[in-house]
């Protein structure tokens, strides 16, 4: 189990050269040996649809050493090898063989609607053919999908024997989202403390059923399991802890809510899967979200609360959030880009090299720079147009966030009209010194690392800083 968005990813704080306030996300592509040697595959690509944007920024080819792994995964990674085809022939990533383990486990067969299994079989064939996973990365990809299927034939047999969970109240809900790295992480967290604020725990998401209850919400073992699963990537890579925290009782992100209709960037995040990512990329997203209700719910039935949710993905989704959450307040941060795209390549890479042996570095680079300027750019024009209600919508700026967290967090509730007590006051403080004391070295990165273009990339971006207040870090 991973978490990525933000491509995404997990919900604790990122920690880059300031230290403690990050996060992430990731979206991506293509395949390059490590060693540099062979060229980008997405020279001539637009993957986006741009008709307005240079898909030549690669100034150059930069070298990119990846972190040393776990001892483990390269032992695994070899006994693959020898095997001849990477451990396909012992761990099956067919629909037929996933879907029929999944009923085998939990002895339930209704899977509710049918909509999941279209990008389920996009997903596999993508991993099979274009992931290029070692074995360790294909053990990892079997049981990420065989517990969200698992768990999806749980929740719908919950839901078949107490359809009452779902009559459960998602009322007027916060999400923060915002490009990865911008500070979405560290502002869900601040708002998550708030004592009448409820927010999913990864152990929530990962196990939802029976849904969790409050009399157990720090003790139930759900939460070791999530913790053990999750906290495994710091072990294949020691380095990607210096990056993002990950911890099974941490808020986390909605991309695991996705997961249960098997169309989530957590996926695309983790692994090379361009053809993924493309059958994503404009669809119809009614049905995630449509999910995600269902599943907030029934997380809420015996453990009620305001939810206070966060995803990096939601920036691309906004008129289909609004559409199903019409009272949603929506919060959304805005950093340097081009800070941004130097720290998202580096993660995005560490988590290919976790799952693969073949990365490349200034492919991820250059898809994630036309990326950022079209995520942008439909953003804005979503705003302009009148196609999401902009009065429920609330910009913050990554550098004021640093500066001051607990001040932001006070001026949302003053634009919201909501009471900020000196108990959250408190709480909102106490987190943010103990954050600063248990400053450790953070994520090493830079700019210049991925190769592209900066004034170019900086011209693309500049009506979007322009109209944001957003300072150039770079």
């Amino acid at each position: 189990m991973v978490e990525v968005e933000g491509v995404a990813g997990f919900g604790p704080i990122d920690r880059d050269e300031h230290g403690v306030f990050d996060d992430l996300a990731p979206d991506d592509r293509i395949a390059l040996d490590v060693d540099g040697h062979g060229s980008s595959r997405i020279q001539d690509a637009n993957p986006f649809g741009l008709t307005h944007v240079s898909c030549s920024w690669q100034d150059r080819i930069v070298p990119w050493t990846p972190p040393p792994r776990g001892a483990w995964v390269d032992k695994l990674a070899v006994t693959g090898q020898s095997l001849g085809d990477d451990g396909r022939s012992i761990i099956s990533l067919s629909p037929e063989e996933l879907l029929g383990a999944a009923e085998a486990t939990t002895g339930l067969s209704d899977w509710g609607d049918d909509w999941f299994r279209a990008p389920l079989g996009v997903l596999t064939e993508s991993l099979e053919s274009e992931a290029r996973l070692h074995l360790p990365g294909r053990l990892r990809a079997r049981s990420e999908l065989q517990r969200i299927l698992q768990g999806r034939l749980q929740l719908v047999d919950l839901w078949g024997r107490q359809p009452e969970v779902l009559d459960t109240d998602v009322e007027a809900p916060v999400f923060v989202t915002g490009l990865g790295r911008s500070g979405t992480t560290l502002l869900h967290e601040l708002l998550a403390l708030d004592p009448g604020a409820r927010s999913p725990a990864l152990w929530e998401f990962a196990h939802p059923v029976p849904p969790p209850e409050a009399a157990t919400a720090e003790t139930d073992p759900r939460i070791t399991i999530a913790d053990d699963e999750i906290t495994v990537m710091d072990e294949m890579v020691p380095a990607f802890t210096g990056m993002h925290e990950n911890r099974g009782f941490l808020p986390t992100e909605c991309i695991f809510a996705f997961a249960y209709q098997c169309s989530t960037d957590m996926y695309t995040g983790l692994y090379d899967v361009p053809s993924y990512t493309m059958y994503r990329a404009g669809g119809d997203r009614t049905p995630e979200y449509a999910w995600h209700r269902r599943l907030l719910a029934t997380l809420g039935s015996r453990r009620p609360g305001s939810w206070v949710l966060k995803a990096p993905s939601h920036l691309s989704a906004l008129p289909t959030l609004f559409a199903e959450y019409p009272d949603a307040r929506v919060v959304i941060t805005h950093r340097d880009p081009l800070r941004v795209v130097g720290s998202l390549t580096d993660m995005m890479a560490t988590l290919r090299w976790m799952h693969s042996d073949h990365v490349d570095h200034a492919a991820i680079s250059e898809l994630l720079g036309m990326g950022l300027v079209f995520q942008m750019d439909t953003v804005s024009a979503a705003r302009d147009s009148g196609a999401v209600p902009e009065d429920r919508i609330h910009d913050v700026l990554y550098s004021d966030l640093i500066a001051d967290p607990v001040a932001t967090v006070e001026s949302l509730y003053a634009d919201w009209d909501r009471e900020f007590t000196s108990a959250f006051r408190a709480r909102l403080q106490e987190y943010v010194d103990a954050r600063h004391r248990g400053h450790t070295s953070g994520h090493d990165y830079s700019f210049a690392d991925t190769g592209l273009d900066q004034h170019a990339l900086r011209e693309q971006l500049r009506s979007y800083q322009e109209r944001y207040g957003v300072v150039s870090e770079v």
